[in-house]
């Protein structure tokens, strides 16, 4: 690695359109040097930070919190604070096969040989004696905020830490409960994946076939809302044209920024040909591989850039409507995975979630993988009286049946679990199928719970009376953020809630294309995570920061993760006001009558 210098630091700084001031640099290059990282990463590691922490500009006193974090949560992992970059592994027998990974066939670095007498005791994981220097198959674990304190000894449970409308507060009584259970229906269940798909065996033509069909699409959608015929991209012309394509890296592995930006146009209109985009005259503007964009712009010479005007984005679906005919708030608890801590298999956040819903009594509660986390510092290794069980017996015990005493004492209450590709038992593809059916139900004790536990695909759209829900486990907000270029002429623009508009205006649960590795997409069902309805409330859980508001008139939703590390997460409480008896359709308008409060658990 080469040591790093200040001109390095102000360019990966300007490529993600993060502000520094020139005293900082210096400390940016000390801090690479202190911990053995590369510029990129630092400055990938302060893009999370800074939207944690909502720091506008990295400064000596910002990064110096910056460097405790890292501090931090180097500690939690077992590392320690290198001035030098570290020798790579010589021996054999320093290297060995995760048992949590070997389940994807992967081989990651670990600590000398593991002791082969471990801890037991039933219904508990079985972990190594020495710590292992873990490396995520999936999203990094650096991006989780450093825990503030063991769980058990956590003194701010029910802490709200977030709201949205808290005005509405006074219009309900928080005492009150229907008398009648809600109606939980998913949208076009046809088009949703189901448990029996035929995944990650689509040809690369077509892969092709289902891109270039999007990128179709999306022209005819502007062509519509612009009311004139787009041209086509790579044909020479003097005159101002619009165009409509792909953005895409002139580098395949490069990261974006002004200089390397082309536009892909389809195959039926222009064979699929790429030009590279002048941006100089573009004020404004927020690029992302795989984003549909359509450009104003002058293309007089195939021998120089598109001289772009402006770029403009696509408008997001009409709102639903439907027959309002409810005279009672319908209350929503919604919490994302993990479920228990990092050093603890016993699921007690969960446990302490059951309680807390048991006593406020919910319409709903909408559950997010992962439940067993790949990311678990746990070996996986896991048994019951001392007989081995499987991972889908450990999600059995160790949750679904957690949910009968829910299900039991809460006769009106309905129960919705969307899968995560970081459960370990489940499929690791995205979209995702919904849980087995038939293997999830072996947990519930009753026949009559089943109707009243609602299996969805990852991601998936939904209706709890009428209210149109979305919702996905996949962390897009994180994986937009570190792949966007943005120029922005708004000082104050809040960066989450720009990141989820882009998933409503690209009518798209993941319109990042490629991924970055940590979502398997199958473009074979690229239509089935493609917003077919624009959903009244959007939940994007993310190891960002939480935060719930309205964004296009769609009340955005990031209710944290339940558990985070050591220490506890927060959930998020959705009451929805009624809107009264209606006799012909009308506008939702979830975001203007929804209050929200997302609490530490």
């Amino acid at each position: 690695m080469s040591a790093p210098t200040p001109a390095d630091v102000t360019a990966a700084f300007n490529d993600r359109s993060l502000e520094i001031q020139k005293d900082a640099v210096d400390t940016c290059v000390q801090l690479c040097r202190e911990f053995a990282l590369t510029v990129e990463s630092l400055v990938e590691q302060w893009d999370v930070f800074s939207m944690n922490a909502s720091v506008q500009t990295a400064t000596v006193e910002s990064l110096a919190t910056f460097r405790s974090s890292i501090i931090l949560e180097q500690q939690k992992k077992g590392t320690t604070v290198k001035k030098e970059p570290r020798e790579s592994l010589k021996h054999k027998s320093m290297v060995k096969k995760e048992p949590l990974a070997s389940v994807y066939g992967v081989q990651l670095p670990t600590v000398q040989d593991t002791p082969k007498k471990r801890l037991s005791s039933s219904g508990t994981f079985h972990s190594p004696e020495a710590k292992m220097i873990k490396t995520s198959v999936f999203s990094p674990t650096s991006f989780q905020s450093p825990p503030s304190a063991e769980y058990a000894a956590r003194t701010n449970a029910g802490e709200v830490v977030d709201s949205f409308n808290v005005n509405l507060k006074s219009q309900f009584d928080a005492a009150d409960t229907r008398d009648d259970a809600v109606k939980v229906e998913a949208i076009h269940p046809e088009k949703q994946v189901g448990s029996s798909m035929n995944y990650m065996y689509t040809s690369m033509a077509d892969r092709a076939i289902s891109l270039d069909q999007l990128l179709v699409d999306f022209q005819t959608r502007m062509e519509a809302q612009l009311g004139v015929e787009c041209g086509a991209v790579g044909d020479p012309s003097p005159a101002q044209v619009i165009v409509c394509g792909r953005i895409v890296c002139e580098a395949p592995e490069g990261k974006l920024n002004a200089s390397v930006i082309q536009l892909e146009g389809a195959r039926k209109y222009c064979g699929g040909q790429r030009v590279l985009l002048d941006l100089s005259q573009v004020p404004a503007l927020e690029a992302f591989p795989g984003k549909l964009v359509a450009v104003e712009a002058i293309y007089n010479d195939t021998r120089n850039p598109m001289q772009v005007k402006r770029f403009i984005e696509p408008e997001p679906l009409p709102l639903p409507t439907s027959i309002a005919n409810d005279s009672a708030p319908v209350r929503v608890f919604t919490a994302a995975g993990p479920f228990t801590a990092n050093n603890d298999p016993q699921y007690q956040p969960l446990n302490d979630l059951i309680a807390v819903a048991l006593k406020e009594k919910p319409d709903v509660v909408i559950l997010v993988g992962p439940f067993i986390d790949a990311n678990h510092v746990k070996d996986g290794v896991v048994s019951y009286d001392d007989v081995m069980i499987s991972f889908d017996d450990l999600f059995l015990f160790k949750i679904v049946a957690k949910f009968n005493t829910l299900l039991s004492e809460l006769p009106n209450c309905q129960l919705v679990l969307i899968p995560s590709v970081r459960d370990v038992q489940h499929p690791y593809v995205f979209p995702q199928p919904p849980f087995d059916r038939k293997k999830t139900f072996e947990g519930l004790d009753s026949p009559d719970y089943q109707r009243r536990v609602h299996l969805f695909p990852n991601p998936c759209t939904f209706t709890i009376n009428g209210t149109v829900f979305g919702a996905t486990s996949s962390d897009i907000l994180l994986e937009l953020g570190g792949a966007e270029f943005n120029r922005s002429q708004q000082a104050n623009q809040q960066r989450l809630y720009r990141l989820a508009e882009q998933l409503l205006r690209q009518n798209s649960f993941f319109p990042l294309f490629p991924s970055n590795g940590d979502t398997p997409l199958d473009l074979k069902y690229l239509e089935q995570y493609q917003l077919s309805v624009r959903p009244d409330v959007l939940l994007l859980p993310s190891v960002l920061n939480r935060f719930s508001g309205a964004v296009q008139e769609t009340l955005c939703v990031n209710p944290g993760q339940l558990s985070k590390g050591q220490a506890g997460g927060t959930y998020a409480e959705l009451t929805i006001l009624p809107k009264g008896h209606h006799e012909s359709p009308e506008l939702h308008q979830a975001a203007q009558r929804t209050l929200v409060e997302i609490k530490r658990i």
